[in-house]
């Protein structure tokens, strides 16, 4: 046979078992039906009214909830079908730039699945129809429901965390830093002034984070800043209230050892919205 027909002959057979070979591995041939799910990301992505927010790779928002604020997952039942988690394993997901790998972690959920958390809050997507189909990508409808659910961001200086922070009360939403630490107020303060100084200060380090970033629920316009008689200001006020943490809470997330604290019993955390009583 002639040599040149043989090689045409071997290329023509070597072409369809790769054909074959291809389809066998589920080829992708048919307009992306069979493509496997993009491996799981997050990324950032700018949002013309939030700026940064965190979403997955299908550019999907993703959120806190403030009633997570020890760090573990309060939202289940009806609320997971509103707010499914964010399912992932740490060790196989891909971060984006401008994150950092430290500020994630997981959570164990009831039924064994890894929910992934962002600064030790768990996160969640928002399904308007609590039907599992998620918001379309690039929404955040879910922002501010009930002022609990926000979007979530990388440079939130204050969030809003809720729980009972006395023993048979009822929960209260209350100021937190990004991490879920609780700020105090005290009512023995003027208005942008602080009476806490020296040892006091030691126990109430002041709050002074120059960088303000609050969630949508809250009004920025109630934040300001004010100069202190020591040299730790600074220091960020809520409506006129010097704000302050509590050393005992040890940087604890959800830790409330504050509350009614100190021999003057005068500081309590902060309610933007004062609790019915």
């Amino acid at each position: 046979m002639n040599t040149y027909f043989v090689k045409i002959k071997t290329l023509l057979l070597a072409g369809i078992g790769a054909t074959l070979i291809t389809s066998c591995d589920g080829g992708y041939e048919d307009g992306g039906v069979n493509q496997p799910p993009s491996a799981f990301s997050v990324d950032l992505s700018s949002n013309g009214t939030f700026g940064n927010i965190l979403i997955n790779q299908e550019n999907q928002s993703m959120y806190f909830f403030a009633g997570d604020v020890t760090g573990e997952s309060n939202c289940s039942g009806g609320c997971a079908e509103t707010w499914p988690a964010v399912v992932a394993e740490l060790e196989e997901q891909n971060i984006g730039n401008g994150l950092d790998v430290e500020d994630f972690g997981n959570i164990t959920l009831g039924d064994g699945r890894k929910q992934l958390t962002y600064k030790g809050w768990p996160l969640y997507y928002f399904s308007p129809e609590a039907d599992g189909v998620l918001e379309a990508p690039g929404e955040v409808l879910g922002d501010g429901r009930g002022g609990l659910f926000h979007v979530a961001k990388p440079d939130y200086t204050i969030l809003v965390g809720r729980q009972s922070v006395e023993d048979g009360e009822e929960a209260v939403v209350y100021l937190v830093d990004d991490r879920g630490v609780s700020l105090y107020l005290n009512t023995g303060d003027e208005e942008n002034i602080s009476h806490c100084n020296g040892v006091c200060a030691e126990v109430w380090p002041p709050f002074n984070d120059a960088d303000l970033v609050v969630p949508s629920s809250l009004e920025l316009d109630d934040f300001g800043s004010l100069e202190r008689e020591d040299e730790l200001g600074p220091q960020l006020s809520f409506k006129g209230s010097p704000l302050y943490f509590f050393f005992p809470d040890e940087e604890i997330r959800g830790n409330v050892l504050g509350k009614a604290g100190g021999p003057s019993v005068t500081f309590f955390v902060v309610e933007p919205v004062a609790s019915e009583q």
